[in-house]
């Protein structure tokens, strides 16, 4: 076809197709698939917060910089997602003191509230400046409850995470109305408090200590109290104690006791040992307090000891727990005689967590039982019964004694999802693949419990794609941000791996690009390739070596016609192209926006998800069918993400959202799907905690469960039914 006949027939099915998308929607059908957490091992992310119920020491609620919030009325066993946060980066959590199940915690979009005990959440920033599209605006880090004034709360700018910077970093606000109306007190800045509205210093923890006075920690800037509930605040002076500080807390009982971790760096920049410091004088003036606590100095960062946080129980013996996040010395310390000793309790060796991360970047402490203690960061939350002696993983579990690498999820779920894949030949066998810390995690019993793929070159890896051969082989392809890049193979179905990467395997290095796609021969496992930012590389032995080829001059992402086999459709920001050999590429239009998935249906036709940038009117969902060599928009969608076809019947489209994730508005619109060939739309959004989709995919063996990826919150699943007829 001509070039300029393929930009006249795109133009046209543009002016139709987005009437017709426009037109073919509909946000009022009842929902027909109810979504619930696929239970995937680990939590993934960053878990930033953790606060236990004053009124209920089974009741815990949690927060992450990428999954949202978590409660859980167990003490850890279960947990489920709190549901209506559209904000990425959550902060820290405060329990009503009085009220049971009002909750409150603070995020990069202002302050939030639950008055069900963290299973749901609505905004409550009135006054506060007003929401952005493509950068955060009010930056709360803190929400503390005035015991002594009915209705008045206190909210501090900033992120534990040092996310962001806006004009509400340092800032101080206050509410007489229980957080209905807010109205900004002053700012904390390096110079002091003040009350014209400059940019302050970013608030990382605050606090009501036991002399009833108001606490806020600012690492830049150091400590300011406050005496008059907030109003006005002094910075303390203090001596003896590195610049850099981690955490600050005082003892629940001797007003006088304040204990400090530090996390000094050289001129560099790079972290030094650090340590543990007490004071006598209420936080005047600090003394080395490390106690015989082991300490690693390295020129890697990673392995440098890093103290994270310090937690003093409110019970006696007032139990303190400190950890190291170091590479090497990971550990949490615990002391039962006031820091004058410590011992280990825990270390990376010592627990078998589903997932690799050093234990212990933060800490709390039950206030009903001084031998229960939590620690939490990226991917896990730990918990001793104890007194610090042993500590047990509570986001996930091994289903079955027999089989110690099997693991399962306790419903609370974080990964940045990438893909799901389902082995076409193999039943009850899938992958699911994430960013981060996320391994490709695989399940041989339908959904029901997962083992990794051992035998990975780094824990951080980062899962990118998937692809099978009927003969059992497995290729995973890994890496995010240009790092980490490889290819875990399997020719035993999953059982056993080996990772490939860098110039010895004829592959770039492992920081040398970003992997995309990746393709097996169904027939013949030792045959794949997969798709970099460079080129394609093939394999004929089974992954040991690796070719790039050289003929391929357009690659993308991809997606192959199940009714003609070897037959590929690419797509890049130059279009959508058509291919039998991966030289000779065919030109089929759309043009531009890049930013979507392709698929293909049991019709041969071709998917294209257009969203979140470019031109509206382009935005949506496109098909183009090979035997009319036209494109048409089912659907106007403009963050479109994420499709796919039921393979069994071709008319059933589910369609999936995402948005960027850092900024105000970063909710996605949830999920589309149609049972009418795309004529007719109707959302499903019920039960998502998340509404940032990245990937979907139909079970091929079961076509009504479906399985989705989410922007932070994992995986989900859901059943479809097929006699479900969907109104608009």
């Amino acid at each position: 076809m001509e070039k300029k006949e393929i930009e006249k027939r795109l133009f046209l099915a543009i002016l139709v197709g987005g009437l017709a998308g426009g037109a073919a929607h509909s946000a009022g059908a009842a929902p027909s698939l109810v979504w619930e957490p696929l239970r995937e091992p680990g939590c993934g992310g960053a878990i930033v917060s953790l606060s236990v119920s004053p009124h209920d020491a089974a009741h815990l609620v949690s927060g992450g910089d990428m999954l949202g919030t978590a409660v859980s009325f167990d003490g850890g066993e279960n947990w489920r997602p709190g549901l209506g946060l559209p904000s990425y980066e959550m902060a820290s959590v405060t329990f009503h003191p009085m009220k049971t199940n009002v909750v409150w915690i603070g995020s990069c979009m202002g302050p939030f509230v639950s008055t069900d005990g963290g299973r749901s959440w609505e905004s409550r920033r009135r006054g506060m400046p007003p929401p952005s599209r493509g950068r955060y605006t009010a930056i709360v880090e803190k929400i503390l409850v005035d015991t002594d004034t009915p209705g008045r709360l206190l909210a501090f700018g900033g992120s534990s995470r040092r996310w962001s910077r806006c004009g509400t970093t340092g800032a101080v606000w206050a509410s007489d109305n229980d957080g209905g109306d807010w109205r900004r007190v002053g700012t904390l800045t390096k110079d002091g408090f003040t009350t014209n509205g400059v940019e302050g210093v970013n608030i990382i923890k605050a606090w009501k200590g036991a002399d009833g006075r108001y606490h806020a920690f600012a690492d830049e800037a150091g400590w300011f109290i406050s005496s008059d509930r907030g109003k006005t605040w002094v910075r303390r002076q203090v001596e003896g104690i590195p610049t850099h500080l981690a955490s600050v807390t005082t003892h629940p009982i001797e007003t006088g006791i304040v204990w400090a971790v530090a996390a000094p760096r050289n001129a560099e920049g790079c972290l030094l040992p650090g340590g543990l410091y007490r004071s006598t004088d209420g936080g005047r003036t600090f003394q080395p307090g490390d106690g015989g606590i082991r300490k690693t100095a390295d020129a890697n960062p990673n392995l440098m000891s890093h103290f994270a946080d310090i937690e003093i129980s409110p019970l006696p013996p007032h139990r303190m727990y400190v950890s190291d996040m170091s590479w090497h010395s990971t550990a949490i310390w615990t002391s039962d005689d006031g820091g004058r000793s410590w011992r280990k309790g825990a270390d990376r060796k010592s627990i078998a967590t589903a997932c690799f991360a050093g234990p212990g970047c933060r800490l709390a402490a039950s206030p009903a039982d001084a031998r229960t203690a939590y620690a939490y960061n990226s991917e896990y939350v730990l918990k001793t019964v104890d007194g610090g002696r042993t500590w047990t993983d509570m986001t996930a579990l091994r289903p079955d004694v027999a089989k110690p690498d099997n693991w399962r999820g306790r419903g609370w779920n974080g990964w940045c999802s990438k893909a799901i894949v389902f082995n076409p030949y193999r039943r009850g066998q899938s992958v699911v693949q994430m960013m981060d810390a996320g391994r490709g995690w695989i399940s041989d019993d339908g959904l029901q419990s997962w083992h990794y793929a051992n035998g990975e070159a780094s824990p951080w890896l980062g899962g990118v794609s998937a692809a099978f051969s009927r003969d059992g082989s497995v290729y995973l392809t890994t890496g995010q941000f240009g790092a980490n890049n490889g290819v875990a193979v399997s020719r035993d179905g999953g059982t056993t791996w080996r990772v490939r990467q860098g110039a010895a395997h004829g592959l770039p290095e492992a920081d040398a690009g970003e992997y995309g796609g990746v393709w097996a021969d169904p027939d013949r496992g030792c045959r794949a390739f997969v798709i970099l930012k460079d080129g394609l590389y093939r394999t004929e032995d089974g992954g040991e070596t690796w070719k790039k080829d050289e003929t391929a001059a357009t690659t993308g992402d991809f997606a192959e016609d199940p009714t003609h086999p070897g037959r590929f459709y690419v797509r890049n920001a130059q279009g959508v192209f058509e291919t039998d050999d991966w030289r000779d590429f065919r030109p089929l239009g759309l043009p531009g926006e890049s930013d979507g998935r392709i698929a293909c249906d049991g019709r041969g036709r071709v998917l294209v998800c257009r969203g979140r940038t470019g031109d509206a009117t382009r935005r949506g969902l496109w098909r183009y069918d090979p035997r009319t060599k036209e494109w048409t928009r089912l659907h106007g969608e403009t963050l479109a993400c994420a499709v796919a076809a039921d393979p069994s019947d071709p008319a059933r489209i589910i369609l999936t959202t995402a948005d960027n994730p850092y900024h105000d508005f970063a909710g996605g619109h949830g999920v589309w799907i149609s049972a009418d060939d795309g004529t007719t739309w109707a959302r499903a959004n019920d039960g998502l905690h998340v509404r940032r989709l990245t990937c979907v995919a139909f079970d091929p063996f079961d076509p009504e469960l479906v399985v989705a990826g989410t922007g932070g919150g994992g995986f989900v699943r859901a059943r479809w039914p097929k006699n479900r007829i969907e109104q608009p």
